[in-house]
């Protein structure tokens, strides 16, 4: 099942996967735009914003603990369904969807076949997703418990957008062994009922979502009620374009702002950066709790660089190993 040459990053994997095919045309240039992004990263300069303007890997107060993972090359992802309860448009996910078991890439017939992936690729931290793996509560929660059988300590984190989580999931979740819960509320119309309800069993309970630039207003009054909520951390991403949504992003009017690299495949919207910084400096000048940590397509091309190297590596160690064998 698993092949000591895989290699190591979650991101490096989806971007083989989201390769070809991406129909959204390229953006005119835009000087104004250019000036004003500028000018957004500077005031984030004079702010303190932190971590690297030029990568975009950027957060206001702190850098939130799941993400630390991801960001050291130990972090990945366990696909728990493809099912999900919402339809967004910029959902990247595979078309039709498929209801299946996927972590770091590998299908397991069973969650308890996901220790050892873990524990062969050195992960130590794992994002539980989907589609909404709460559509498969069971599956969930025995993976869960089959992470906490490792005998070192594993970051697990559970993205959701809350249409399934109920009082008694989250008591079980909370006695299997997750960490945090991260929401999307950009699938929910910013509904926050499921956050606050998740507040009260959960201290780590965070949102992650893409920035819609044309929701700009709606997302700043999210910031605002998340922090009296005292929600500790929102993680935002660039909106981008790959092989699944292509069609109805470009339906929405966004055209292409060019390829984040070559270990990068899919593609950031034009206006994208943009929204999303103006929403970080929002953040940094208007909330008393709550940290923002802009996680951009710049800081996916990264993560994902260092895996396809690694890939590189083991792959000429393996072709060495078998030179000597033959010799």
């Amino acid at each position: 099942m698993l092949k000591e040459e895989d290699d190591l990053s979650w991101y490096a994997r989806k971007a083989d996967t989201l390769r070809k095919g991406i129909a959204v045309e390229r953006a005119e240039d835009d000087a104004d735009r250019a000036e004003r992004v500028s000018s957004l990263l500077e005031a984030l300069r004079r702010g303190g914003i932190k971590g690297s303007l030029e990568r975009r890997t950027l957060y206001t107060r702190h850098l939130p603990p799941g993400c630390r993972g991801c960001l050291g090359g130990k972090g990945t992802n366990a696909f728990v369904t493809g099912l999900c309860t919402r339809d967004c448009f910029f959902c990247f996910n595979q078309k039709p969807r498929t209801d299946e078991l996927v972590v770091h890439g590998i299908r397991l017939a069973e969650p308890e076949g996901a220790p050892e992936v873990v524990r062969r690729y050195g992960l130590r931290s794992v994002g539980v997703s989907g589609g909404e793996p709460t559509m498969r509560p069971e599956r969930l929660l025995r993976l869960v418990r089959a992470l906490r059988t490792l005998p070192f300590r594993v970051r697990i984190d559970l993205y959701t957008n809350g249409d399934r989580l109920s009082d008694a999931l989250l008591s079980q979740l909370k006695d299997a062994g997750l960490d945090a819960l991260r929401f999307n509320l950009v699938a929910r119309e910013f509904d926050t009922e499921p956050v606050e309800r998740a507040l009260r069993y959960f201290d780590e309970t965070a949102v992650e979502v893409p920035v819609i630039p044309e929701q700009l207003a709606e997302m700043k009054d999210m910031v605002l009620r998340l922090d009296a909520l005292r929600v500790p951390f929102l993680n935002i991403h660039e909106l981008f374009a790959c092989r699944e949504n292509s069609a109805r992003v470009a339906e929405k009017g966004y055209g292409s702002g060019g390829g984040a690299g070559d270990a990068l495949l899919w593609e950031p919207v034009a206006a994208a950066d943009e929204a999303a910084l103006s929403l970080l400096l929002f953040a940094l000048e208007k909330t008393a709790r709550l940290s923002v940590y802009y996680c951009s397509c710049r800081t996916q091309q990264d993560i994902s660089s260092r895996g396809m190297q690694r890939r590189l590596r083991l792959a000429a160690d393996a072709r060495r190993r078998d030179s000597a064998t033959r010799s």
